[in-house]
């Protein structure tokens, strides 16, 4: 029935108050009669509160059930909890919805608050990580998830978005690739991605690199030293032959020399521990070998910054530092100058190699880094390089959690800046530079 207006209900008490007060005025009592209709009025208003206030207690019996006001008062609260179920059967629905949705997805997904607690876990994350619900709810994910890997990069990831690949806690042979996004206020998912695929084909092609790598090199370190013998004592009609094969074969030597570089630099097996690093003694010895590749041709300046040191893996840096100084002699013109910098900066420690080369276009800039990409298959061929040489920086940079800055113009040349971040310097030192 629809709630009546307070008007109605007011009209009716009126109407029924001048009925009872004629009703008096004809019996002789009409004080009597109206003060005994008003406390039968309160006391019918107390009843119906009573049985309100009953049902409230438990509201899983029937709504009661009256006249008049408190009819209209019954039926709005029947409405009322009619429109709630429906309501909650809707929010019902939905959350059933998400959660078979969210227990399709083949990724295992977790909630953590702010402690690092999980809140919700869907049944991939039961399957994959080995959670037993609802008992692991509350639990603190680094529990459950061990290893100081995976603890460091959930302490790092409140700050920046980073990714981590890691092997599974119930299977060393499935491996898990791991993100995080924020979740509403002081939550973050956490998705986790089978990647043992991936991760196995990416270790057999480094394994095939390296194989390969190594079963190549020694017939043609057999062939370059067999060729270098001939130049000794060759016919003149074969010298020339012999002169080309002698630079074919070193190309592809030093192309099998990069390979297994890099092949080392991505093997998760072989790591170097990191240490402190002397680098300017390290440059000093790159300006030797560079003086000895440019054999005068070209005005080398290095600007070396004594003391300042770093932590890091010696030979990959000198491996990343040598390639940026043969590269900078390789694509710049005889008469050329070649500028190497080590010094502090507000940002941390950086290397800055500097040539007076022909440049490089800005198209090719953002895939300088890849492998085997080389800018101009002539130029590149005629300079010897591999194509593998900026990889490998951009590899030793990124294990070192520095950045490799590149600018270019055509005709004006090139700079390749590695920044490091200031936590690895090591004796910052306001000693000025020595220049050579």
């Amino acid at each position: 029935m629809p709630a009546r207006s307070w008007k109605f209900h007011l009209s009716r008490i009126a109407t029924a108050g001048a009925a009872l007060a004629v009703l008096g005025w004809l019996v002789g009592h009409p004080v009597k009669i109206l003060l005994a209709s008003l406390v039968a009025y309160q006391g019918w208003h107390l009843f119906n509160i009573a049985r309100l206030f009953g049902w409230l207690q438990d509201t899983r019996g029937p709504i009661p059930e009256s006249r008049g006001i408190w009819a209209d008062i019954f039926d709005s609260i029947n409405a009322m909890e009619d429109q709630t179920r429906r309501q909650e059967d809707r929010y019902r629905n939905m959350i059933t919805e998400f959660q078979n949705l969210t227990n399709a997805l083949p990724d295992a997904t977790l909630v953590i608050d702010s402690q690092g607690n999980i809140t919700w876990s869907n049944d991939t994350a039961t399957a994959m990580l080995g959670l037993r619900l609802p008992e692991d709810l509350g639990q603190s994910v680094t529990n459950l998830l061990r290893g100081p890997a995976f603890a460091e990069w959930l302490q790092r990831e409140e700050s920046k978005q980073t990714r981590l690949e890691m092997p599974s806690p119930v299977n060393d042979n499935q491996w898990l690739h791991v993100t995080s996004v924020p979740f509403q206020q002081h939550q973050r998912l956490i998705v986790l991605r089978d990647i043992t695929e991936i991760h196995n084909v990416e270790r057999i092609r480094r394994d095939f690199v390296a194989n390969i790598s190594h079963e190549l090199r020694t017939p043609v370190t057999v062939l370059l030293g067999y060729l270098e013998l001939l130049q000794n004592h060759p016919a003149s009609e074969v010298a020339d032959a012999i002169t080309r094969m002698q630079g074919q074969t070193r190309q592809m030597k030093a192309l099998l020399d990069d390979l297994l570089e890099l092949s080392r630099l991505q093997s998760d097996e072989i790591q170097g521990e990191e240490q402190e690093v002397d680098v300017p003694a390290m440059l000093e010895q790159l300006k030797e070998q560079a003086i000895e590749i440019s054999q005068g041709k070209h005005r080398l300046n290095f600007s070396i910054t004594p003391g300042l040191r770093l932590v890091g893996v010696a030979s990959d840096l000198e491996s990343a530092f040598r390639n940026l100084i043969i590269n900078a002699i390789r694509y710049t013109p005889e008469q050329g100058e070649v500028q190497v910098d080590w010094s502090d900066s507000p940002q941390g420690p950086r290397l800055a190699v500097r040539d007076t080369g022909i440049g490089i276009p800005k198209r090719d800039l953002p895939r300088l880094t890849e492998r085997f990409y080389r800018v101009g298959s002539d130029r590149a061929r005629q300079s010897g390089g591999t194509g593998l040489g900026l990889a490998i920086v951009k590899h030793v940079m990124n294990a070192h959690k520095a950045r490799l800055l590149i600018s270019s113009e055509l005709g004006e040349g090139s700079q390749f800046a590695c920044l490091f971040p200031p936590e690895r310097k090591v004796g910052a030192t306001a000693a000025s530079a020595v220049t050579d």
